[in-house]
């Protein structure tokens, strides 16, 4: 990654370089544009997350996942309630488990290929809006572009700046505290067993749920709430990994925290004059998998095919800018508005859990939305419709009446 100073003018700026910014930067080059991409840590860097690639991600590059940087492929899932375990899969993998800091490098990397400008350790301080440019300060450097898309995450530089938001609400969020823990690849295989099983644990948290991951040689293991119901962090992991049994005995490194928005309950602008928001930063996670990648990189794709025609058109007032706000409202809210419904019955409001596990988790209607919703063959506004039946028998039993046949 180039770390050599300068200050340049640039088509487009894109700030932040995970999955949304590399993604802006790669095609908004392959498009023609002069692009600099600005990460604030050093390539390759480390990036507290889950780690899984689904399917559907795959379906939006135009290029292989390297073998070497895939650690696990499960092709099945359990989902806990208390003692019930509900299994379902798949004759594919159902989501291919690597890490951050490998997957980031290698879109950072495709970007720079594409012909983007990479650099990495650069942290921006400021964002100027002028009338004919953007000026973007970090340290030792001024750079000026046409425009800037910040993709810096939900505490960055680029929203505050430019008076897009200044904070979120505790009810916007979720908090996710995990750990790597290093059981070896034996430990792993025996984890998985030959169904290769990835697991989620729902009642373990007072709004959100628990997850174990497995990679090459270690699991990573997390539990997520919403802020607005979070008392104890620590604590709350710590209370869930006695519900993992196959960890006695083993070493619990330190776990970490980060924030997630959770899309459909945050409804942040992200447009203005000539500034555009994606990843993260825009709010583009469901709230119901919590998966952010696949809404980063599809919003990448869009805010660079934005950026291009206002670069081409020589318009990047709020008004023409907001035509990203609509594109991202059809492709991507939409799915948010449906998703932020399902998960407050299944986990964000307290519903029944019992309940949730007699008509929906033991449901092979239930378990082939899961599969679509990972491969991408079924939307969240398309969950809603083949989840009615079972839906209605839930409400019915929460008010007391016979369920039909």
């Amino acid at each position: 990654m180039d770390r050599s100073g300068g200050i340049h003018t640039y088509d487009l700026i894109v700030i932040g370089a995970g999955p949304a910014g590399s993604t802006v930067a790669r095609h908004a080059a392959k498009l023609g544009l002069k692009c600099l991409l600005l990460e604030k840590e050093r390539i390759p860097r480390s990036k507290l997350c889950g780690g899984g690639i689904t399917p559907k991600v795959l379906s939006l590059l135009d290029f292989n996942l390297p073998e070497e940087i895939i650690e696990s492929a499960p092709m099945s899932a359990r989902i806990h309630i208390g003692s019930k375990c509900f299994p379902f899969g798949s004759s594919s993998p159902l989501v291919y488990m690597t890490s951050r800091e490998k997957f980031d490098t290698l879109l950072a990397e495709k970007a720079a290929e594409a012909g983007a400008e990479v650099k990495d350790g650069t942290r921006v301080q400021n964002l100027i809006v002028r009338s004919s440019l953007v000026e973007v300060q970090t340290p030792n450097d001024s750079f000026e572009a046409m425009m800037v898309v910040g993709c810096d995450g939900m505490t960055g530089p680029t929203a505050r700046a430019t008076g897009l938001y200044a904070r979120w609400e505790p009810s916007e969020i979720a908090y996710g505290i995990e750990s790597e823990i290093r059981v070896g690849e034996e430990a792993v295989r025996r984890f998985m067993g030959p169904e290769k099983y990835f697991d989620v644990y729902f009642g373990v948290s007072p709004a959100g749920y628990g997850w174990v991951f497995p990679k090459n040689d270690h699991l990573t293991v997390g539990v997520g709430c919403r802020m607005s119901k979070l008392r104890d962090g620590p604590t709350l992991f710590k209370s869930f990994l006695k519900f993992i049994p196959e960890l006695e005995g083993y070493e619990i490194p330190s776990p970490r925290a980060h924030l997630i928005p959770l899309g459909g309950a945050a409804q942040v602008p992200v447009a203005a004059e000539r500034v555009l928001l994606a990843g993260d930063s825009a709010g583009f996670v469901e709230p119901l998998l919590g998966e952010g990648i696949y809404f980063a990189i599809r919003g990448g794709g869009i805010a660079a095919e934005i950026a291009n025609e206002a670069c081409q058109s020589g318009r990047f007032d709020r008004g023409f800018l907001e035509r990203y706000e609509e594109r991202c409202a059809s492709a991507l809210r939409a799915d948010f508005a449906s998703a932020f419904r399902l998960a407050r019955l299944s986990y964000l409001e307290n519903y029944d859990m019992d309940l949730l596990a007699k008509f929906f988790f033991s449901d092979e209607r239930f378990h082939d939305c899961m599969i679509g919703l990972m491969n991408g063959s079924v939307r969240f506004r398309d969950v809603q419709r083949k989840l009615a039946w079972p839906y209605l028998k839930y409400r019915l039993a929460k008010l007391g009446l016979p369920i039909p046949a």
